[in-house]
């Protein structure tokens, strides 16, 4: 009992340190979007793709955290296993992380033991980052994005050909 207890206390502390890590990483990297690439002179068009980008790469950090994070649980720790189709090497645990990250849960591989509180947190922290950063492109294209006025066209006083 006392092993199964300290496996669950396991799994709360490596969830909570990683939604801190992957939450203050996230935070740095906006943070730095927003102030540190000011340094930098580009075009806004420029800066939006770059901002795109950054951000994407800032995910994909984050889920090759989440999936190294599942390879030490399995092969070190021993909190849990994965069914479905068969978790053996780094691809997978990549794969899983990002179907369970982007909240897609394809259903061909599933955690069982406590790795599945692990896939749980990992969910709710992809969909809180995934909002964060579709917010901050938003304002940041209301701000940088070249958008065009739209003009009434001009009626003419007198119709040609017409009557009036």
């Amino acid at each position: 009992m006392q092993a199964g207890r300290f496996a669950i206390g396991i799994a709360v502390i490596l969830s909570v340190c990683l939604v801190l890590a992957t939450t203050g990483f996230h935070y740095s990297t906006l943070h730095w979007l927003s102030s540190g690439m000011a340094r930098f002179a580009m075009r806004p068009r420029r800066r939006v793709l770059s901002i795109v980008f950054i951000t994407l790469m800032a995910h994909i950090g984050e889920i090759v955290l989440y999936a190294a994070a599942y390879a030490v649980s399995v092969d070190v720790l021993r909190l849990g296993d994965f069914g479905g189709r068969p978790v053996s090497s780094e691809l997978d645990y990549l794969y899983f992380s990002i179907v369970t990250y982007t909240s897609l849960g394809l259903g061909d591989v599933f955690p069982g033991g406590h790795l599945r509180f692990i896939a749980g947190i990992e969910a709710l922290n992809g969909l809180l980052l995934i909002t964060w950063s579709g917010s901050f492109i938003y304002l940041a294209m209301g701000r940088l994005w070249p958008w065009e006025r739209c003009v009434q066209p001009k009626r003419p006083d007198r119709i040609p050909g017409g009557a009036g």
